[in-house]
């Protein structure tokens, strides 16, 4: 065995990745053992149950859950079709970086590269590409990116502009490298930038726009702006616009002494025949690579919920479990119990469909802990008994709200997108919001999400229906605006609003309409004037705004400074997105709160929005006698020895969107 193998085996689990892709490792490093060729995996005995069934062996109390970590991917790009507001790159790194690519990507073509950069017409722009692959993240994947542009970049705007395809690659330095290898103690000996693996290609239009937040004085904060007062789009997004190159499926670690290639394959075997009912019978969910290594991917019904799987997956007993065995009968009588439902409802999905009897029967619980566990479970075992259930609490309670639209979403069944469109009436602006987040997840083409690209700068969402009327923005992720009910309308008098340096909106007194004015001031000419006039809706309004030039910006002003005035018809409403409890929090309060009363309004305290995959661990609830305190904050994280070095600055662009939290196609969060 060469040193290179010998220094990944040395690799701690968790980087094995990091070190892979960045000295470009293509196997896995492991070596055989006579004595493990002799071990002998125990032959399963159905039925043969011991005295405590708390002790039965599961998958997870043999192995630890690795690679779950989101994997940052980079790019120099190009941008084209800007309508004369690019601007030739300078020459350094980044320029010679672009043309590498564009070299590579055209290498059949013939491409002028100095007419292509550094044309007059000012049509491109060099940016800066990133993604994240999510752990979990199959071939083929769509994932959202982000495109910046450098600090000293003398482009005013990306708006209208269209990325030309771009490898992402990750990036890793040769100290760090050495530092996960041998330990801290290596880091010196230089420290130089090494180029890793291809992980996606993208390209697209962008939807460009900076969204205006309010300032600390409660005024609305002043948005990027050129010398003429005009709004600059430094930053776009494109919803989907690369997809995953590899997949990148969670390890399951084998412990030290468990490290054996029967036992390896007999987890496989296990885990591929309790999840085969819930994916595709082609697909394998879990592969056993080596005596230390069992490669696991996601099946369909969790693509949503990564979580829940991993949770679920180390419950699968190491051994099949007969139907009159001690452990089912004790995992039914837990179910009934608020007390303890939540962990033996997934250890009962962990059983796979056979189970599912057994959880129908918790549908008819007096208690909503009760309730929610089994239908969730069910949810994910592509039963869709719980469907109606499942709405039924997150409508009545917060502190269940998100895993319930999380479960509806994964139903490939109209009961659960017809729940979730019913939602999108509610007066509860979370809980609309929330829906409507689900909805997408489960069909991003369902004709209820009534999405159109405005200007190639946002998406107008006209989500209709006699509910409550209201207007939902996000201060982070996609650039989006949200109209929901028909009956949101600009209300008059309204004097002439000014949004950026060019366009104004006023309301007259009567029936005249809405009138959309913008000038445009040009060099030793008259200013041009456009007027557009439309009906009092607001998505009339946006319409009108938009096809006189108007991007984001102007569609976020109009709507913050039209309901400061007080002559909008519905509330403004700014991410309102359902927040999660853990399953331990949970647990935690099902001990003595059996109303959810508590827990419904912690859960805006202590829940998050989406929590990392890892963010708390991988072990069930334990029955730990009397309550000591609710799980108040996420489980710490495993300490890691990482510093990966960047080839571009800070993970984030001040000025860039964030990526929509709640939308993560291959990661399901």
């Amino acid at each position: 065995m060469n040193r290179a193998w010998e220094l990944a085996a040395g690799l701690s689990r968790r980087h094995f990745l990091a070190w892979s892709a960045a000295v470009g490792a293509a196997g896995l490093a492991g070596c055989k053992s006579t004595e493990a060729a002799k071990l002998q995996t125990p032959r399963s005995q159905i039925g043969e149950d011991p005295a405590d069934p708390e002790t039965v062996p599961t998958v997870g109390s043999k192995t630890s859950v690795g690679n779950t970590e989101a994997l940052t991917v980079s790019g120099v790009g190009l941008v084209y079709n800007l309508p004369g507001t690019g601007s030739s790159p300078p020459g350094g790194s980044w320029r010679t970086m672009l043309e590498d690519s564009l070299k590579k990507l055209k290498r059949d073509q013939t491409l002028n590269l100095r007419e292509l950069l550094d044309g007059p017409g000012r049509t491109t722009s060099l940016v800066i590409v990133s993604a994240q692959i999510p752990p979990g993240a199959r071939e083929g994947d769509p994932v959202d990116v982000q495109v910046t542009l450098p600090d000293d970049s003398r482009t005013t705007s990306l708006r209208g502009g269209e990325l030309f395809a771009t490898e992402l690659i990750t990036f890793d330095t040769t100290g760090n490298i050495r530092a996960q290898v041998r330990g801290p103690a290596a880091r010196g000996g230089g420290n130089q930038l090494v180029a890793g693996s291809v992980w996606a290609r993208a390209q697209g239009p962008l939807v460009a726009g900076n969204i205006v937040l309010d300032g600390a004085d409660g005024k609305d904060a002043k948005p990027d702006t050129d010398a003429e007062g005009r709004a600059l789009y430094r930053a776009g997004f494109i919803a989907g616009g690369a997809k995953v190159a590899h997949t990148r499926p969670y390890y399951l670690l084998l412990n030290a002494g468990d490290q054996n290639p029967r036992v390896g394959a007999h987890i496989a075997e296990r885990l591929n025949t309790t999840f085969h009912t819930t994916s595709d019978p082609r697909f394998k969910v879990a592969d056993a690579k080596d005596r230390e290594l069992v490669l696991l991917s996601v099946p369909s019904a969790y693509r949503h919920n990564h979580y829940r799987f991993l949770l679920v997956a180390r419950q699968v007993p190491y051994n099949p479990v007969g139907a009159s065995s001690v452990y089912r009968q004790k995992l039914e009588e837990q179910l009934m119990d608020p007390a303890t439902a939540l962990t033996a409802a997934v250890k009962l999905e962990a059983l796979g469909g056979d189970c599912r009897r057994s959880l129908k029967i918790g549908l008819e619980s007096a208690s909503p802990w009760v309730r929610f566990a089994a239908a969730e479970a069910l949810a994910y075992l592509g039963q869709t008994d719980g469907a109606a259930e499942l709405a039924r609490l997150a409508e009545d309670h917060p502190a269940l709200r998100a895993q319930s639209l999380k479960a509806l979403a994964s139903l490939d069944d109209a009961s659960g997108t017809d729940k979730l469109v019913e939602m999108l009436t509610s007066a509860d602006a979370e809980l609309r919001h929330g829906a409507f987040i689900a909805l997408r997840l489960a069909d991003e083409r369902h004709p209820a999400l009534g999405g159109a690209l405005m200007n190639r700068s946002y998406y107008l969402h006209r989500v209709g229906g006699r509910g409550a009327s209201a207007v939902h923005l996000t201060a982070a992720g996609r650039s989006e605006i949200l109209v929901f009910g028909d009956n949101v309308k600009l209300r008059g008098p309204m004097p002439p609003v000014p949004l950026g340096s060019e366009f104004t909106v006023s309301v007259p007194a009567g029936d005249e309409g809405v009138k959309v004015t913008r000038v445009v001031r040009l060099k030793d000419r008259d200013p041009e004037v456009k007027e557009a006039r439309c009906g009092a809706d607001l998505s009339a309004v946006l319409g009108a705004l938009a096809n006189l030039g108007g991007g984001y910006s102007e569609a976020v002003e109009l709507v913050r400074r039209s309901a400061r005035a007080e002559a909008l018809s519905a509330p403004v409403v700014t991410d309102a997105v359902p927040r999660e409890m853990s399953i331990q929090q949970l647990a935690g309060f099902a001990k003595v709160d059996t109303t959810l009363a508590k827990a419904n309004v912690e859960v805006a305290k202590v829940g998050t929005v989406q929590p990392a995959v890892d963010a708390n661990g991988f072990e069930v609830p334990v029955d730990q006698g009397p309550l000591i305190a609710p799980a108040g904050a996420a489980l710490p994280k495993q300490a890691l020895n990482r510093n990966p070095g960047r080839l571009f600055g800070p993970s984030r662009a001040s000025d860039a969107p964030l990526l929509d939290p709640a939308v993560v196609p291959a990661g399901g969060r």
